[in-house]
This record gives C-alpha cells, sequence and structure tokens, in this order.
C-alpha cells in the first residue's frame, strides 16, 4: 500500500508544470535560479486539477486547498526584466523588532513617503531575504502589500545566499506622501510538526537589498513638504551631515540641533544619525546648513537662491556625488531663528489612509489613560490562520511620567475564533516586551467564536514610553504528531484574529520616577516639555562629539515626539537651572563632577585607559579582510544584528568556518516544486466584512460538531521525510536577538556608559551624562546605541553599551524618587498610592494587618461600652 501510494505521489509530482505567472528578475549569488510571483491584477490561466492526494472528506470540506495544488495549462512564461542601471534603492526605515519575520506567520509595516512626481512614476518594489533552512518553501511564502493590497508573493527558500526579487507596483497604488508597506511571511517546517519547532523558522529581511527602486533621473526631495522622502541608508538610519564653520560657536550648534530634529520628526525617521564636517556626498541622507547668508558663503553656493533678506528655508536637490541639502538662513541671526521656527512648525500629514494609519502607529501609538484603540489602526490585520502557533504584534508609546504598578488593568478585547479538535495544550498568549502578561486557555472542543473576549494585562507589565505587545495562540491538533509536511499546504483553517480587537487602558497614575534612563531614552523625559530651556552642558566641542550630541538629542526628540530646545552651557549648571544632559568623552569632565554625578569614573578611567586618547573609530571595521567581511553580513542578517555596531570577531570566526566547512544548508529540489496559491498575509477581504466572517466561522463549527471532528481519515506519506531533523546552521538564534544581549558588560568592554543622577528635589535637578573613551568612540557608539534594538534596552540609573554584540548592561536604582509632573488630584494620588502598595507588599499586609487590628480593638471597645450589662 505504501508503495502504491509513493508511485502515485511521484507521478503527479512529475506532472506538474510552472506556473504561468509574470516575473520580474531574481538578483541571487545563484543566477541559475529563478523565483517567480503572481501578478495578481492578471485573470489565471486555465488549469488542470491534479487527482487528490487527501481523503474525499477532507477534500469537500476544503475545496480551496485542492485548487491550491491545481496545475496550470502550458503558456509561455514573460522574460525576466531587470532593474534599470542607476536606479536608486530607497531602503525602508529602522524599527524596533528590525528586519526579522519569524515563526509561522510574521508581518512588519513601515510608512514610506513618495513626492508627487514618484508617485506619478512606474515605481518598483525590491526585497532581498534570507531564511532558515527549517524552512519549506513548498509550504512557505513572502508577500508584499502596499497600502493594504497585495503586490505580489513568492515561495520562500533563500536559505543559503541572500536572493532578491522585484515586484511592480500597479500604478495608482501609491500616493503622494505617506503609503503603508507591509512585508509578510508564512512559514512551515520541512521536517518537525511540533509547536517547538515553529521557533526555528525565520526569515531575514536583507536592509541593503530592500526598498523602493526609483528610477535614476528621479529628482529626490525638491520641497521642505517632503522631507520624509529624504532617503535612508542601508542599515535603515538617516545619515545627516551637520556642515558647521570652523570652531563653531554654541549658538551655531544649538541652531543645528534644532534643525536636525525638525528633519528626524518630519519624516518619521527612527534613527537619525548626526555628523559633522564638510558637506557629504552620495545618494542618501541629506547636508544641512544652517546660518546667516554671510556665514555660509564658505559652505554652500546661495547664487541659484537669489538675494537673501529674509528668513529661508529650502532644499538643494541632490546632483551626482551630492546629497540633498537643507538650508536655513536670512540675512540676521533673528531671520537664522525665525527660519528655524518655521522649520518646526510641521503641516499635517498627507498620503494614503492606510500610509497615515502607519506613519500614526510608527514607531508606536501614543496611547493615554482612559483610551481605547482597534489593532486595525495599529496596523495589524485580520487573518485566518492554518498553522500552529499564530502570532501579532503592536507597539504603544505609553506618557514618560506612567507610574507602572499593578493597580489596575489593561484590557485587551480579543475578536475572533478557533477551530475543533485543537489539542488540550491551546491557549492564547499575550506578551509584552517579551513577558508572558495573561494566558487563556482554548477549552472548548468545539470551538469558539467570539467578539470581546477581554484579557487583563496588569499595568505593571507596561513601562514608561515604547512597548511592544505580542498575541500568541497557541493551536495545535492531535493529528500534528503523525507529521506529514505535506499536508501543510492543505491545512484546515485552526484560529481567527480580527483586526477589530482593541486595547482599552484604564485610568493611569501620572507621576515619573528618576532616576530611569528608561524613561529619557524612550520618552526624552524631563528635557521634552520642560518649563523654559533644558540644559546641555559640552566641555568639548570636538567635531566628533558635537555629532554624537546631535545623535542622542535628535533620538530624545523622536521619543518625545517633539523638539526639545537645548541651550549648550559650557560650565555645569546649578542647582534648580534645568535638567541638564552633558555628552563629551571621559577627559573631558571633571572628576569632581563625575564623582557627584555617580559615574564611576575611576573604574572606567582604569578600564579604557590605553584607549582615551586613541582614535578607535572603525578600528574594527579596519581590521576585517574581505572574507571576515563577507561572515559580518551574514553574521548580521542571521542575528537581526544592529549594522551600526561592531560584529565580535570570535563570531565571525565561527561564521566564516560553517561557511567553508561547516553543516551546509540542504539543496534546493531539482525542477520545480509543487506551486500552491499562497493566501494573502495582509488584511482580509471578505463581502460583508468581518460579519460574515464571523458567521461562517460559527457555521463551520456547527458543522464540525454534528459530523465529529477529528474522525477524518489522514493518508500518511511513509518514508518522505526519513531523513534525520534538517541542521539550521543559525538554530542556536532562534530566540531572536533580544534574548541574546548580555546582562552584564565588563567596563574594560563598554565602547559608551550612561548614568543619571538628581541633585535636587524637583525634574530640574536631573544631570544625565553619556561618555565614551575618546571623541572618535562616543561618535561611533552613538550611532549604534540610537538604533531602535539597543535603545530600547537602556535603563536602570547606569547603563553600558558593549558594541561588539550590541549589549546594555544596567544597575537600577538604589532609592529611585518621585517627580511631580501635574498637580496632585485626589484620584491621580489614589492610583499613585495603590501602585506603590503594589510594589511593597510587605508595607500593604503590614497596614492591613494594623487596620484589622484598630477594627478589632474599636470592635471589642464599643461592645464593651454599648449597651446594658446582663449582670
Amino acid at each position: 500500500m505504501q508503495f502504491r501510494v509513493l508511485a502515485a505521489l511521484l507521478a503527479a509530482t512529475t506532472a506538474l508544470t510552472p506556473l504561468a505567472v509574470s516575473a520580474q528578475a531574481i538578483f541571487t549569488t545563484a543566477p541559475q535560479e529563478q523565483l517567480f510571483h503572481l501578478q495578481v491584477e492578471r485573470p489565471r490561466p486555465a488549469a488542470t486539477r491534479l487527482q487528490p492526494i487527501i481523503p474525499a472528506r477532507f477534500a469537500a470540506r476544503e475545496p480551496s486547498r485542492i485548487a491550491a495544488v491545481e496545475t496550470p495549462a502550458a503558456a509561455p512564461v514573460a522574460p525576466p526584466r531587470a532593474i534599470v542601471a542607476g536606479a536608486m534603492l530607497r531602503h525602508l526605515t529602522n524599527n524596533i523588532q528590525g528586519y526579522r519575520l519569524a515563526g509561522e506567520i510574521g508581518s512588519s509595516e513601515w510608512p514610506i513617503y513618495v513626492t508627487e512626481a514618484q508617485a506619478s512614476r512606474r515605481l518598483q518594489f525590491r526585497i532581498g531575504y534570507l531564511a532558515a533552512v527549517s524552512v519549506m518553501p513548498e509550504a512557505s511564502a513572502l508577500t508584499l502589500t502596499i497600502n493594504d493590497q497585495t503586490i505580489g508573493d513568492t515561495p520562500i527558500r533563500a536559505v543559503q545566499e541572500v536572493e532578491t526579487i522585484v515586484f511592480d507596483i500597479p500604478p495608482g497604488v501609491m500616493r503622494p506622501g505617506f503609503n503603508s508597506v507591509r512585508i509578510a511571511t508564512s512559514q512551515r517546517h520541512r521536517v518537525d510538526c511540533s509547536l517547538e519547532a515553529t521557533y526555528e523558522l525565520w526569515t531575514q529581511i536583507d536592509p541593503t537589498e530592500t526598498g523602493l527602486v526609483l528610477p535614476e533621473d528621479d529628482p529626490g526631495v525638491v520641497s521642505l513638504s517632503d522631507l520624509g522622502a529624504l532617503p535612508s541608508d542601508e542599515q535603515g538610519a538617516l545619515p545627516i551631515r551637520a556642515v558647521l564653520g570652523a570652531n563653531a560657536k554654541p549658538l551655531e550648534i544649538e541652531r543645528m540641533l534644532r534643525a536636525a530634529q525638525a528633519i528626524s520628526l518630519a519624516g518619521r525617521f527612527e534613527q537619525p544619525v548626526v555628523d559633522a564636517g564638510p558637506a557629504a556626498g552620495g545618494r542618501y541622507g541629506v547636508n544641512l546648513f544652517v546660518g546667516a547668508a554671510a556665514e555660509l558663503a564658505g559652505r554652500v553656493d546661495l547664487s541659484r537662491a537669489g538675494p537673501i533678506d529674509e528668513p529661508r528655508a529650502f532644499v538643494l536637490p541632490a546632483a551626482p556625488g551630492r546629497r540633498a541639502g537643507i538650508v536655513v538662513t536670512g540675512a540676521t541671526s533673528a531671520q537664522v531663528d525665525e527660519a528655524i521656527r518655521r522649520l518646526l512648525v510641521s503641516a499635517a500629514p498627507k498620503g494614503s489612509p492606510q500610509g497615515l494609519r502607519a506613519s500614526a502607529a510608527f514607531p508606536g501609538y501614543r496611547l493615554d489613560g482612559g483610551r481605547k484603540v482597534k489593532l486595525r489602526d495599529l496596523g495589524v490585520a485580520s487573518e485566518e490562520f492554518t498553522g500552529r502557533l499564530y502570532r501579532a504584534a503592536f507597539n504603544i508609546v505609553m506618557p514618560p511620567d506612567f507610574y507602572a504598578a499593578d493597580y489596575g488593568n489593561a484590557l485587551l478585547r480579543l475578536a475572533g475564533g478557533y477551530a475543533a479538535g485543537l489539542d488540550s495544550n491551546a491557549q492564547i498568549v499575550v506578551k509584552v516586551d517579551g513577558r508572558t502578561a495573561v494566558s487563556l486557555n482554548l477549552l472548548k472542543a468545539s470551538g469558539d467564536v467570539f467578539r470581546d473576549n477581554p484579557l487583563p494585562l496588569p499595568l505593571g507589565f507596561l513601562k514608561p514610553g515604547l512597548n511592544r505587545i505580542e498575541i500568541e495562540a497557541h493551536v495545535p491538533t492531535r493529528q500534528d504528531a503523525d507529521c506529514d509536511p505535506l499536508a501543510a499546504m492543505r491545512a484546515a483553517k485552526r484560529f481567527l484574529f480580527l483586526d477589530e480587537t482593541e486595547i482599552e487602558l484604564p485610568p493611569i497614575a501620572r507621576i515619573a520616577q528618576m532616576p530611569d534612563l528608561a524613561v529619557t531614552a524612550s520618552g526624552g523625559f524631563p528635557y521634552a516639555g520642560a518649563k523654559g530651556r533644558p540644559k546641555l552642558y559640552m566641555p568639548s566641542l570636538d567635531s566628533d562629539a558635537v555629532g554624537a550630541v546631535a545623535t542622542i538629542v535628535a533620538h530624545f526628540a523622536i521619543a518625545a515626539g517633539k523638539p526639545i530646545d537645548f541651550e549648550i552651557v559650557d560650565t555645569p549648571p546649578g542647582e534648580g537651572q534645568g535638567p541638564t544632559l552633558a555628552v563629551a568623552p571621559l577627559d573631558s569632565f571633571d572628576a569632581a563632577l563625575l564623582q557627584r554625578l555617580d559615574m564611576p569614573a575611576d573604574t572606567l578611567r582604569e578600564a579604557w585607559g590605553p584607549h582615551l586618547t586613541a582614535d578607535r573609530r572603525k578600528a574594527s571595521e579596519k581590521r576585517l579582510s574581505p572574507p571576515e567581511i563577507a561572515a559580518r553580513n551574514r553574521f548580521v542578517l542571521q542575528r537581526n544584528f544592529p549594522m551600526a555596531c561592531y560584529a565580535p570577531r570570535n563570531m565571525l570566526d565561527k561564521t566564516i568556518t560553517a561557511q567553508s566547512g561547516g553543516a551546509s544548508a540542504p539543496p534546493p529540489p531539482s525542477g520545480e516544486a509543487e506551486r500552491v496559491d499562497f493566501a494573502p498575509v495582509g488584511r482580509l477581504e471578505r463581502p460583508g466584512g468581518e460579519r460574515d466572517l464571523l458567521e461562517a466561522w460559527r457555521d463551520d463549527l456547527r458543522r464540525e460538531g454534528h459530523w465529529g471532528y477529528g474522525v477524518v481519515e489522514r493518508l500518511r506519506v511513509a518514508g518522505m521525510w526519513s531523513a534525520a531533523r534538517v541542521a539550521d546552521a543559525a538554530q542556536w538564534l532562534r530566540a531572536g536577538f533580544e534574548a541574546e544581549a548580555a546582562d552584564r558588560v565588563a567596563p574594560q568592554h563598554a565602547s559608551l556608559a550612561m548614568s543619571q543622577t538628581i541633585l535636587g528635589d524637583t525634574a530640574k535637578d536631573v544631570w544625565t551624562i553619556v561618555t565614551a573613551p575618546n571623541a572618535a568612540t562616543l561618535a561611533e557608539a552613538s550611532a549604534c546605541l540610537v538604533d531602535p534594538r539597543v535603545s530600547r534596552r537602556v535603563q536602570g540609573q547606569l547603563a553600558m553599551l558593549d558594541m561588539t554584540d550590541a549589549a546594555v548592561a544596567a544597575n537600577g536604582a538604589d532609592s529611585p524618587r518621585f517627580i511631580v509632573t501635574r498637580p496632585l488630584s485626589f484620584g491621580n494620588l489614589r492610583l499613585i498610592a495603590a501602585g506603590w502598595m503594589s510594589l511593597h507588599p510587605g508595607v500593604y499586609v503590614g497596614l492591613a494587618i494594623l487596620v484589622a487590628a484598630l477594627f478589632a480593638a474599636s470592635t471589642r471597645w464599643l461592645t464593651r461600652n454599648i449597651g446594658r450589662s446582663s449582670r
């Protein structure tokens, strides 16, 4: 019997012919291989149906799954077309999850800005990716969606080298302004059907090979209203070159800082990286010129701008060998200040409705107490899921003075359902920043459909600033033990998630706790919104130090969502003069000041001794040979590693060894793989909307309950996957980049140190100090620090960054203090008191016992002294 099954399967597989699709050129290190994707607006050719290799009853219940393995009639394949030579790639901006899509289902959404001229052109979108060797290409797909319209998909099979695929964007899909770009994956394991095996599945988007393809003659940004179209570099950061004069004065640096913040905020760039120097070339980033016209005469040609006798801010379009430039100028110093104020006044964002939604939710949706929002507004799409582990995630930004404690619960009101016949371990798990906050067992054997299933999330799991919330549905079935990998291509739906799910916050306590670097790094507190101008202490005005300061200040502005007007001072401000940020190399600070600010200066000076005056800039890169550079690029992709940080040399050696003589990935299957029609991983489109979808699931559950779910006969293909488990070269990475960060960084390995302390009683007395061995290292480490995947780990009173593995070690504050940020109303005081009690259970229990004792004593006194004695 097994022989007959194998023979039938072999004959069916041999009969498969390639699906006629419109194809684009694939750029890969293996040019003989090509990938194709569906052109969604083109009608499907006539097809001949294969004999189903699954039971008839199963086929009757899932006819659409059988249609997914039909073979098209022979048709000519369109010749591949390459990207026009010289075309420019607009890279995606960086975000806190990086570029990894992990698990059986994953997606990330980016807002990408296009000008009116660009939106009117025929555009393309290129995706470069690398996948784990455990991903089965026959049942796995990568899908591109723009403004909720599916552009195309491709099987995932780039397990050895990065492959790129180019999609044509139909006219009219992209609109001037912000647009939503979503890259999603649906992945299945080659040989393992257990729930644990889903953690081995990942597809890493290569940011250097991914982005919007623009023609060579595209003028780029020509107007200040289109600052969002400034091109990010290969790592998703926006390089800003501040073109300052020799021996720049503090006033000139202050103006540059405000202009750099305005550019970063206008374009929704989460990782601006600023450096100072002469005007830079290249295609990516922008040159920034700020100053009076007479001061700029030697730095930029203003002849085409005409006479400058009033406040002016304008764009110098990019030219061959020169970045685009932004000039903020005027005839006098007062006019320059007025031009900067005009630059800071951002116009209302424009774009498609989906793009505006994506820009509002990037890097996170700002949510306050007493509010609720549907997940569709956060970029989460409805989905019918056929695998074992469903995942959806979104980011929210809590106020910087949010008091995180267990005095209440946020409610996640789930809408969706699950199928009958799930394993007893089926459950929904909600995680906040990687910690499990709540779980819900899926107990009904007959399945269930729900529209408002509230799950309480304790407020103590949230934190001020950026939070990432993940919803997981573990939906294994007993049939998974049979482990037929081919069945993954025709699996029945197990879980339904609807984007009408919403999160609701109760009233929250509003009072800040300091010192806490997390509040500053993720919310800009206390500098954003400070009364008066916060102070920026810069004992060194070296160009590298200026670049580091500008990078950190721009990051604080992005975290706060508004510009911060720093005042540069050359002497340490006194108590009560305003919150102070100090950035400089270690030797530029006075030893007594460092001791007063609780910075372990002696320990750092001893550890950094050999490097206090040495120029370590790009030292790690200079020592890399070509094979090591190639290994570093692969390491960056496998680890979802921040490109602005260094890759550790010992890891490069391991990567080189694995590439040359280690275990290799299984070869791609010969001939054409079985083609399936991948369901879009984007927003569900169903006539009648979500109500009809819920009713359809209810009907399915009634029908399955009537006929008895789980008795469907399954056909097992013996010997198909009798080989040993596929060895994933990056299996040790499955926990992702988040779990790899070390909890301890030795001072001699630290590239940068941050410390925060309070010298008085109010927010005006908060000091934050950032230092490094020398100015060059300070500039380079700052670029690594502001990567969203790194900055979100900064916390406590003292934090140290090790660039060699992007690890942040933090020491918490011994005795954090409350900083009043708003009038203490009775309701706010009640919430603060309840939160404080939840964090000090011993005090709470003691007070409870004391109150009980007082109540017992008063009751005894009353019973003894009221009424008549019985004697």
